[in-house]
């Protein structure tokens, strides 16, 4: 009985955890020295990609982005998919559990005006389903990071693969040079040989007749 109420609640844990990392919820963090109301999610990605993968995708939207006391700030900017009407925007990403990542998200109406759950409930709604929306966003983004490193090491290799076949090629032009060298080298070795053992014997047959008494 005690196993299987550990087992429930491992699983009800491992449940809540799921939850909680694709689901965006009320937070706040520090602006300017002023604790401003925010929204969190918690993404299952390092803190590197989930900020690659953020601004990647409000640069895409056309937001420039400016960066102050580790805020990244979107100054008087449109947004269709949080405001149709210009707004400000604060983010910020911190380091999270097991390669985690959790990302904030302020949104301010002008004036330091940050809209809540209470006062601005539609933004602060669409802030909720923009984050939430990151969760696929930077899976893929991770996923295709991951292929271009994939095909970065894969040219590295076969570059790698081709100097090797090169070096090869030339191995073998250098062996059969080699080769063609050494059935020379035998030739005139033989050739050379045969010559010398001649000479000797016409050396030999020449002392021989020098110390013959008939030729004094």
């Amino acid at each position: 009985m005690k196993n299987i109420k550990q087992l429930v609640l491992s699983i009800l844990a491992l449940t809540s955890a799921a939850v909680m990392n694709g689901q965006a919820t009320d937070a706040s963090f520090m602006i300017d020295k002023v604790n401003q109301h925010a929204v969190m999610i918690t993404l299952n990605q390092t803190e590197e990609m989930a900020r690659d993968a953020l601004q990647l995708r409000l640069e895409r939207s056309g937001l420039k982005k400016k960066m102050r006391r580790g805020v990244v700030r979107y100054k008087e900017v449109v947004l269709s998919e949080i405001s149709p009407e210009k707004i400000d925007i604060y983010t910020k990403i911190e380091k999270g559990q097991n390669n985690s990542s959790v990302v904030y998200m302020a949104v301010s109406t002008g004036y330091n005006n940050f809209a809540n759950s209470t006062d601005d409930t539609l933004i602060n709604q669409n802030v909720k389903a923009y984050l939430e929306s990151l969760v696929m966003y930077t899976n893929s983004f991770s996923d295709d990071v991951d292929i271009s490193a994939q095909i970065k090491d894969l040219g590295k290799e076969e570059k790698e693969l081709e100097k090797l076949m090169e070096e090869q090629k030339d191995l073998q032009k250098q062996k059969l040079s080699v080769e063609n060298r050494l059935r020379e080298l035998d030739q005139e070795i033989r050739l050379k040989g045969e010559l010398i053992s001649k000479n000797k014997a016409a050396l030999e047959a020449a002392r021989v007749k020098r110390s013959d008494p008939k030729n004094k």
